[in-house]
């Protein structure tokens, strides 16, 4: 039996505890947490001597959570959860209190709406940091296990306790290299012409924007890349199509000629999605505030550059 007090179990160790969980090792656990390896070592050897059980055991070079480990997620984080609603009514000033935040968004809605919101906040004086996750197609789970703290994506996740607000809507085309070729004029031509798809490092793709489209039509990709900012070299002097968000003009693809999709395709809608653990909390409503306003700039830029 243990001889250590149930109440040194604080709201620290049980962090530590399902960042390791989400993890799956210590040493990325230690670098999300921003501490050394070793204090999470120390924090796994109180828990685990104050629950009586290993909770993760060595598999290979990696380690694997034994089954009360599983079976304490779920009431660990409930705990976690309540203890940060406890902070709801508390006074915000962003210039006052440090915050750091994990984001899951793809490089391309990355880099049109962080880089210029850091910079304001360092103008500002506020001192905010980013962590930032490749999006693919999220799931639910990395809301509902904390592993991030909000998700920008045309891919809105469902489950229990996920709130989303809609950001822009925006259409799908075709970019090409109009040095090379020109736009597919039909359905079949577009059917028949080299692509180049971006798939995710979760084997998602963002292919998913044809939704008109059934992917047993397509030929299989002649190239697919991670990152939407590949797309570029590849493309460059090709006759490789891609289609995108037309947004990406301002972006990655903004050397490409672009034409509207020769067959009916649904609008895409770019979303803001957390969880509802974190409605309330001022400093995530102040974030999602300065998100959705930083969206709204970026979409009056490529609404005026259409016109």
């Amino acid at each position: 039996m243990s001889n250590l007090d149930y109440k040194q179990l604080d709201w620290r160790t049980l962090n530590v505890f399902i960042t390791v969980l989400n993890e799956g090792s210590v040493t990325a656990a230690a670098n999300r947490l921003g501490v050394a390896q070793s204090a999470v070592s120390h924090t796994l050897d109180k828990l685990r001597a104050a629950l009586g059980d290993p909770l993760f055991v060595r598999s290979g070079r990696g380690i694997l959570p034994t089954e009360r480990a599983n079976s304490l997620r779920q009431p660990v984080q409930s705990i976690l959860d309540e203890l940060k609603a406890l902070t709801v009514e508390r006074e915000f000033d962003p210039r006052l209190e440090p915050m750091e935040f994990t984001v899951s968004a793809n490089d391309f809605q990355r880099e049109a709406l962080f880089p210029g919101l850091m910079r304001e906040f360092e103008n500002e004086g506020i001192d905010v940091r980013f962590h930032f996750l490749q999006g693919g197609v999220p799931s639910a789970s990395l809301l509902q296990d904390a592993y991030c703290d909000l998700i920008v994506t045309p891919f809105p996740p469902n489950g229990s306790g996920i709130m989303q607000s809609s950001m822009f809507t925006d259409r799908v085309v075709c970019f090409f290299d109009g040095s090379v070729h020109a736009a597919p004029a039909s359905r079949a031509e577009f059917l028949a012409n080299d692509y180049i798809e971006v798939r995710f490092s979760n084997y998602s793709s963002a292919l998913t924007v044809l939704t008109s489209v059934h992917p047993s039509e397509l030929k299989l990709p002649k190239v697919t890349v991670p990152n939407f900012s590949d797309l570029a070299s590849f493309m460059k002097g090709t006759k490789l199509i891609t289609t995108q968000m037309s947004a990406m003009r301002l972006g990655a693809l903004a050397e490409f000629s672009y034409a509207p999709l020769p067959f009916e395709n649904d609008t895409l809608t770019m979303y803001l999605v957390w969880h509802q653990r974190d409605s309330a909390d001022p400093a995530h409503r102040w974030l999602r505030t300065r998100v959705r306003e930083r969206a709204d700039e970026f979409k009056a830029i490529f609404d005026a550059n259409a016109a």
